[in-house]
């Protein structure tokens, strides 16, 4: 009797095997990568209701994170700067007439920029009615997570290792994942990332303290060769069993 099929047919459970296990493969990649914080997190930069540049405010005019970000050595968050922090320094906008004045420049003829521009109007507005400045937030950790800026800080874990070079941005945008995946290689490997707030693992004991909002040396410290391996490993030791790896950790 002929058969009802021919030998060729025997090669297509493996054919469909295959099959199957290149489209699991990549139904896994696919998940694995498109639905962590990687992808629709990292870069994300919300439009906010006022254009503030942390390029000319912090890198270009040199003014120190803590000096808006005030509690962030003293509080497990980083707070939102408030209006009046601003108009401390928008107030008067030139050496003649001040703030509630017509502002122009020194010879009398030209107008202000300050008081030409558009969004610092919209930030007078909103000083004029006691209203605080609807600003979106850019990195959020989920609720179920517990960091605490302080304890990072104050031992020598940079603004940069979370938010990189924001004082270059002239829009702030998320460049870590902050996934937990991020945070427990950083707790494993601590001497990457950390700088000496207090200048004493020097050999000598006399090595210059590094705060960790000043980013561009920061960056330039971390990147020096070998830096990991002989500073970072020694402050990493004098942090004996911190930073912890388990649940409790940061989950509370």
């Amino acid at each position: 009797m002929k058969p009802l099929f021919s030998k060729r047919m025997n090669v297509v459970p493996h054919v469909a095997l295959a099959t199957l296990l290149v489209l699991a493969f990549l139904l896994i990649g696919g998940t694995w990568y498109y639905a962590t914080p990687s992808f629709w997190e990292v870069g994300y930069q919300p439009d906010q209701p006022v254009n503030y540049s942390h390029q000319i405010h912090a890198s270009k005019l040199g003014i120190d994170c803590r000096y808006c970000h005030t509690y962030v050595t003293e509080s497990r968050t980083a707070n939102v700067p408030s209006v009046s922090t601003c108009m401390n320094c928008h107030t008067v906008v030139d050496d003649k007439n001040g703030y509630l004045k017509l502002a122009v420049s020194s010879d009398g003829t030209t107008p202000s920029i300050h008081w030409q521009s558009p969004d610092l109007q919209k930030l007078r507005e909103f000083w004029a009615a006691g209203e605080a400045v609807p600003w979106k937030r850019v990195h959020k950790l989920p609720d179920y997570v517990n960091f605490n800026h302080a304890a990072h800080i104050n031992v020598g874990v940079s603004c940069l290792s979370c938010h990189g070079r924001i004082d270059e941005m002239p829009k702030v945008h998320q460049v870590q994942s902050l996934s937990m995946a991020f945070c427990l290689e950083c707790h494993r490997a601590p001497d990457k990332n950390l700088v000496d707030v207090h200048g004493a693992v020097a050999e000598d004991g006399v090595a210059a303290p590094i705060w960790p909002t000043d980013l561009a040396t920061v960056q330039d410290t971390l990147a020096r060769p070998g830096y990991a391996q002989d500073v970072g490993a020694r402050l990493a030791q004098r942090l004996r069993d911190a930073p912890p790896t388990h649940c409790s950790a940061c989950h509370y």
